[in-house]
């Protein structure tokens, strides 16, 4: 069965495009749970309709609302950040992500609740590449998230309608002739008619006023020319919406008093992408995307401030593959033309991730810019199998951008030996680079002499098999993160451009999983991570943890099918606490009269107490008028733990004293939710 956990490590096979992977664990059915040993060499010529059983337990996870994708934080590695949004995986930031849906960048995948913008009707499989991925992946130096969506089953027309307290959707597939069909997925956020509008602030000085509203759709559709000649369209887009109220006694507008008031975030993307294929029966086989992609997002808070990001990316990507004895080579690039428009009035704080505090250099800022990146990436890759057990893919890239007028040539290695029955080694290493974030390169906000971000990835790993139905692998990686933006404070000479190149990170650790593959009616795995992820100020020589550091993480997951109709999981999560400051005092607030700021102690010195949480589902199928259906209860948080999510001054009570007075925050309680799915 296929790995769920799809590792740098022994996946650069995998990372070929077109290539029928050989030495990995491959889909099996319950009965068969062996790893596959033939090595295969040649292309896939069938179509991607069937979802994989990766998939299916990923989206039959606890704690996922049966949303494949966003089971991911069960994996080794990915954590999420305390406030929620995109991961951050094995100690790179979240920015330094990049997510693929059908070869088409993404901008983001993920709702503002953290769960991802896809139906699980149409997520074929995706993979991970946690770190030393291959050539033809660019603009990431932390990690890829490579989503394939299923190609449309050409069959009668079938409709699935699926509700529960967080979202209803409904899913239509048909065929549209002997060699073309098609399905589209449309949903729709229902959280906010479960969480009404606040009459009071609470603990934290928030008042909710809409809960966050969010849709999504996907359309595909697929036509077959020839027996080696393919045509396909995909239409993704997802929004985001969500209203609140900063009260007095906010942390925030306690800082800034300017910013209490409402305040909106309106996000959304729309992406086209058309894809010709051509697989011969000759080993030759190429590909084709030209993709259109926008993004805008719209922050609005306080005395009338606000940003406005918007962008717009036309894309060609493609690959020419050719198999030579027991080599194939491949040649490929991608182009991306970017713009990006940037709409502000805010207050400008210059603080990155390595800043305690973003209260310094206080300024109105109002900018209107438009800015135009061209993003270039040309690979060529060398996939060899010089024995029937050793793989090895050599690959060079060229990759960089017309802003910063930076170009790197990359070098990948990676190499597979299963040198006993069973047993594998693997390793892999790389250089990355990346554009740095528009808001760093922005005039009057940031500095357009940034260089771009660049990393090296170095992994080594072990994976076997024990029995019939348990594999396990371990596997060790290291990071070095250079060039990126340090914050510039007013002691600086060169304090006028904001941010200089001038931190360094390094990131080490280890990811061990054992998986358990569906027999005996029951199917699971562990996962522990164990990492250190710190920056350095290169021109103070000061080292620190990473705010998202999380040194241990561990995740259990078990599901049982208890009948023929029910089937039952649970999922238990531990790890550290993250990373934070310990507030040691108060002071006055010099930009406001009568107001105190925090003074804080060593940086990230401190960690929030640990975090765990238990989640639980309950799935029963069954029938309506002879159609498919199921019913499906979700637990998130079943203990009702209280996590403490992060520390601040009690400013009610400081206001009041003049003195210290701190007070936590926690995480989202017990949370439930109880939906149905029917097949027409």
């Amino acid at each position: 069965m296929k790995s769920l956990y799809i590792a740098a490590l022994g996946a650069m096979a995998a990372c070929q495009p077109g290539i029928l992977v050989a030495q990995t664990l491959t889909d099996n059915d319950a009965n068969s749970n062996n790893i596959e040993e033939t090595i295969v060499l040649g292309f896939r010529q069938a179509g991607y309709t069937e979802i994989t059983q990766s998939a299916e337990k990923l989206t039959n996870m606890p704690g996922s609302f049966g949303d494949p994708v966003g089971a991911i934080t069960a994996l080794p590695g990915v954590i999420t950040p305390r406030d929620g949004g995109e991961p951050a995986v094995r100690g790179s930031a979240p920015e330094d992500n990049r997510y693929y849906i059908d070869g088409m960048p993404a901008g983001y995948i993920f709702h503002e609740f953290n769960t991802s913008i896809f139906d699980e009707n149409v997520v074929q499989d995706f993979q991970l590449f946690a770190a030393g991925f291959g050539a033809q992946y660019s603009e990431a130096t932390g990690a890829v998230f490579d989503i394939r969506l299923r190609d449309p089953v050409n069959d009668a027309f079938m409709t699935k309608v699926t509700a529960s307290m967080l979202r209803a959707g409904v899913f239509v597939e048909s065929g549209l002739s002997d060699s073309a069909a098609f399905y589209l997925s449309a949903r729709h956020g229902l959280i906010h008619l479960f969480v009404s509008e606040d009459d009071e602030p609470d603990d934290d000085g928030v008042r909710v006023i809409s809960a966050p509203k969010d849709t999504d759709y996907q359309f595909k559709t697929k036509w077959d020319m020839a027996d080696s000649h393919s045509l396909s369209l995909s239409l993704a887009g997802a929004s985001d919406f969500a209203e609140a109220e900063f009260g007095e006694y906010n942390n925030e507008a306690q800082k800034n008093p300017d910013f209490a008031g409402q305040a909106t975030i309106d996000r959304n993307f729309h992406s086209q992408g058309i894809n010709y294929t051509f697989v011969s029966d000759d080993n030759v086989e190429s590909n084709l995307t030209l993709a259109r992609y926008a993004d805008s997002r719209l922050v609005e808070w306080g005395d009338d401030y606000y940003l406005e990001l918007e962008l717009e990316n036309i894309l060609a990507r493609g690959h020419l593959s050719q198999q030579f004895g027991n080599h194939t080579v491949s040649l490929g690039g991608e182009y991306s033309n970017k713009t990006h428009d940037y709409n502000a009035r805010l207050i400008r704080f210059i603080c990155t991730d390595f800043d305690v505090d973003c209260e310094d250099r206080r300024g109105l800022v109002e900018e209107v810019v438009s800015l135009d990146i061209a993003e270039t990436n040309i690979y060529l890759t060398d996939f060899w199998q010089p024995a029937d057990r050793v793989s090895v893919e050599l690959g060079v890239q060229r990759s960089g951008n017309d802003y910063t007028e930076d170009y790197y040539i990359n070098p990948k290695l990676a190499l597979s030996w299963m040198f006993v029955e069973g047993l594998t080694v693997s390793t892999s290493g790389g250089r990355y680079n990346r554009t740095p974030d528009i808001e760093t390169i922005v005039p009057a906000v940031g500095n357009p002499a940034l260089e771009s971000l660049r990393a090296e990835h170095y992994t080594l790993g072990l994976a076997g098999e024990v029995g019939e139905s348990w594999t396990w692998s371990v596997e060790g990686y290291f990071k070095m993160l250079t060039n990126l933006p340090l914050a510039l404070d007013e002691s600086q000479p060169d304090a006028d451009a904001y941010y200089s190149n001038d931190v360094e990170g390094e990131v080490r650790g280890v990811d061990i999983m054992l998986n358990k593959n569906l027999t005996e009616k029951w199917f699971g795995w562990a996962a522990v991570s164990l990492a250190k992820s710190e920056r350095t100020n290169l021109r103070t020589d000061e080292t620190r943890e990473y705010t998202l550091d999380t040194p241990v993480v561990f995740n259990l997951v078990a599901n049982y099918q208890l009948t023929e109709k029910w089937m039952l999981g649970g999922r238990f999560t531990y790890k550290s606490g993250q990373a934070t400051t310990e507030i040691v005092g108060i002071k006055p607030n010099e930009d406001f009269e009568g107001r105190y700021l925090p003074v804080y102690g060593e940086a990230y010195a401190k960690r929030l107490p640990y975090y765990s949480r238990l989640d639980f589902r309950a799935e029963r199928s069954f029938s309506v008028a002879g159609n498919e259906a199921s019913f499906f209860v979700d637990i998130l948080n079943l203990l009702n733990r209280e996590n403490v999510s992060e520390e601040n001054l009690d400013y009610k009570k400081v206001n009041e004293t003049g003195e210290l007075y701190l007070k936590e925050s926690v995480d989202m309680g017990i949370f439930p939710s109880v939906g149905v799915s029917i097949t027409f």
